[in-house]
């Protein structure tokens, strides 16, 4: 290969361009050549995936600190305005200081590229960095006149940042810090055209629930938007390591930390550093800071309700499900579809689904049911979705069906009761019947569904947090976990998902997670002892109710 063959493959490839040409400042001061690191390789690899695929570039970063993504997308930007014409870049951070310390890269990279290689430069300022012939002549700008690239630069205080322009590479940086991100990051998208030659890359660290960063993240994850959610715990990191000391014993936190991770003592040396010395002694703030996995970078700032530690385990070991719906009484697998089952119905066995129906808005708060086994307490499947609450009837009595016509357990509030209405013309057999007391009739009633209220919700959540702390139930529901620990409590005693968060899962498993252990879990061996047909047998474990005594007297509420 010839001097100049070599040359147009640097040129092409952005890896090749960035580690042979690129000098970047390291954090002594030293002034070295660019080696990607396995986390910006990890990225680098997913830009390139996406634009082998012929798709715009569309990444949400959610990341432990100073693991080199901004220097991995300046250097990717800069590759890309640098080589080819009439491309327009655009940088833009929290404050002035961040965005300038971006920007200088762009200005180091190319005072260090070799002479050749340098395209012409028409300015470079405070502000941007044009690459064009710097000429007055028109006759020889009209017959070379560069590539007319720019890089430009802007705070997220300018509300009206990027909206001029046309933008085929976005670096938004440290979003989760923008004061007002929602309005400056419309004017920035508007202003990147959906073509496959262009780039969005937003990255921050985690500030807490809410806001638009949050809530562009856990729609990334809930393909929601086109962002491919990319998250980085601090352990992927190969800088994040010390040289273990004579006499080095692990505490069995880290013990637990180090087998749930698989880290090395290096690692868990340098997290007691980091601990000490970045984050005050407190391991909480080394947790937002240099998180494990993404719930634990966005810590509550309330009171949580749940035992967070708990969680936190949980969420490491949780995995996704298979997708699908049903049909016919049959499972039909769908990446795309609103059911997700960990564990098929069993033969001979008891399930409880808990459901919350919502007004079925796209934006709106989601119908949920969650699927428990009674026997095991471990949660079998989930339904989530938005959907009207008439065709939520449909969707749960299908599942209720599927899992040997399960005990169905939906909160009667509000659209409940639509949802319990379509049950009942269905002519569903196993519907939860809470009793009520008519005081002017001196009677009581069992009316179907579960009636949340300020005497009955207390109850639910003060047995779901029990159940939780003591490890007595067991979920792999991702979704579910992250409900619970952004679920808190109140200045005036009460629980709610915090601001920006949702509480639907909560809700629907905290019902049939109090009707499991109230009314039906503790008959299972009654249960298991009687014959039983799924689908067939009309004495069904809830019609038992009437033969036995209850541990609740809904009267004294």
């Amino acid at each position: 290969m010839s001097a100049i063959d070599k040359i147009k493959a640097i040129l092409k490839d952005s890896q090749k361009y960035m580690e042979s040409l690129l000098k970047i400042r390291t954090k002594r001061g030293d002034l070295v050549k660019f080696k990607l690191n396995s986390s910006q390789k990890r990225l680098n690899d997913k830009i390139n995936e996406l634009q082998a695929m012929g798709k715009p570039v569309r990444i949400i970063i959610l990341k432990a600190r100073q693991m080199g993504f901004s220097t991995l997308t300046e250097g990717r930007i800069f590759h890309k305005t640098a080589t080819t014409k009439l491309t327009n870049s655009f940088i833009i951070a929290h404050k002035e200081e961040a965005s300038t310390n971006l920007f200088s890269m762009s200005k180091l990279f190319y005072e260090e590229l070799p002479l050749p290689l340098r395209p012409m430069k028409k300015a470079s300022n405070a502000k941007e960095l044009i690459f064009e012939n710097p000429t007055p002549d028109l006759n020889e700008k009209q017959t070379n006149p560069g590539l007319r690239s720019k890089i430009k630069i802007d705070t997220a205080k300018n509300l009206d940042a990027g909206r001029s322009s046309t933008i085929h590479n976005l670096h938004a940086s440290e979003v989760a810090f923008w004061d007002n991100a929602d309005t400056v990051m419309l004017g920035l998208m508007q202003a990147v055209p959906n073509t496959p030659n262009t780039m969005a890359i937003i990255e921050s660290t985690a500030n807490g629930v809410g806001g638009y960063f949050y809530d562009m993240w856990q729609k990334a994850k809930r393909g929601e938007n086109d962002f491919i959610p990319l998250f980085f715990a601090w352990y992927e990191h190969d800088e994040y390591q010390m040289e273990v000391p004579s006499g080095f014993t692990l505490t069995d936190e880290e013990q637990e930390l180090k087998e749930l991770y698989h880290l090395k003592d290096e690692q868990i040396v340098w997290r007691r550093w980091a601990i000490r010395n970045n984050c005050g002694g407190d391991v909480e703030k080394f947790k937002q800071e240099y998180p494990s996995h993404d719930e634990e970078a966005f810590l509550t700032s309330g009171r949580p309700r749940f035992d967070v530690q708990t969680l936190h385990k949980w969420y490491a070991k949780a995995v996704p499900g298979e997708r699908g719906y049903i049909e016919h009484k049959k499972w039909v697998p769908d990446d795309k579809g609103y059911l997700e089952i960990w564990e098929q119905p069993q033969p001979n066995r008891w399930y409880v689904i808990g459901a919350d129906t919502s007004e079925g808005k796209v934006n709106g708060d989601y119908s949920t049911a969650t699927v428990w086994d009674i026997k095991t307490y471990k949660q079998v499947a989930k339904w989530h979705g938005h959907i009207d609450p008439d065709l939520f009837g449909d969707e749960l009595s299908k599942l209720g069906y599927y899992y040997n016509t399960a005990l169905i357990a939906p909160e009667k509030n509000n659209h409940g009761f639509t949802t319990i209405n379509k049950l009942k013309n269905l002519n569903y057999p196993n519907v939860f019947q809470m009793e009520r007391y008519d005081e002017t009739s001196d009677k009581t009633t069992k009316e179907l569904g579960f009636l949340t209220n300020r005497k009955t919700k207390p109850l639910i959540i003060d047995n779901m947090a029990r159940m939780i702390r003591e490890s007595l139930i067991e979920t792999k529901d991702k979704d579910l976990i992250s409900e619970c620990i952004t679920y808190i409590r109140e200045d005036d005693g009460g629980t709610n998902a915090q601001e920006g968060c949702h509480d639907d899962l909560v809700m629907a498993s905290a019902i049939a997670l109090f009707v499991m252990s109230n009314y039906v879990g503790e008959y299972y061996e009654y249960f298991e002892n009687t014959t039983f047909t799924p689908n067939k047998d009309k004495h069904l474990p809830f019609a038992l109710q009437d033969d036995i005594d209850t541990t609740i007297n809904w009267n004294d509420l």
